[in-house]
């Protein structure tokens, strides 16, 4: 915006625009008023309440070996969080409000190893993800969608199940990810 007051500045107080003279200062209202139209067009989504709908996307920027068993996977590289729902910190994705959300979860194992997950819903196991590549010498990539409903403060997090967590590719192509939003 200072390029634009700048460039305006330099060209006196008054210009030709389409045949018209206008002054700079109409030029610089009218600039203005289409910036924050093209940012009210591309902001997120509301709902019908006026209310941004929460979303989130992050991947795993790094390998993951031998987590213990119901321990919370944090995928830490944030791609998209409308509202911030969800923190790299602690994994945990915690409902602005009341409603209908979907999450999808995408585990990558190594050859010979094995990654195996849960959606939890205030620590309340939801559905299951399995990536097993234990007897096998290729990668395995497994994904798991689920639609639940939650109530406002409620924490959805991927846990690892049992005692197989044993080894999540990360980094790299972001082949591991999570991510979630309100329907």
């Amino acid at each position: 915006m200072q390029l634009v007051i700048i460039f305006i500045s330099l060209i006196g107080p008054f210009v030709c625009h389409y045949g018209n003279e206008v002054s700079a200062a109409g030029i610089l209202e009218s600039i203005q008023s289409d910036v924050k139209k093209i940012l009210e067009r591309s902001g997120p989504e509301k709902t019908v309440n006026g209310k941004y709908k929460p979303a989130f996307f992050a991947n795993l920027s790094k390998t993951l070996s031998n987590l213990k068993s119901d321990q919370i996977v944090k995928f830490d590289t944030i791609v998209t969080n409308v509202g911030k729902p969800y923190s790299p910190k602690t994994g945990k994705f915690t409902a602005p409000r009341d409603g209908t959300y979907t999450f999808s979860w995408t585990c990558l194992t190594f050859a010979k190893s094995r990654f195996e997950t849960r959606l939890a819903v205030n620590n309340q196991y939801i559905s299951g993800n399995r990536a097993n590549a234990q007897n096998i010498n290729q990668y395995v990539q497994a994904t798991k969608n689920v639609v639940v409903q939650m109530k406002k403060g409620d924490v959805a997090t991927v846990r690892v199940l049992g005692s197989y967590g044993l080894s999540l590719y990360g980094g790299g192509y972001n082949f591991s990810s999570f991510s979630g939003f309100m329907i």
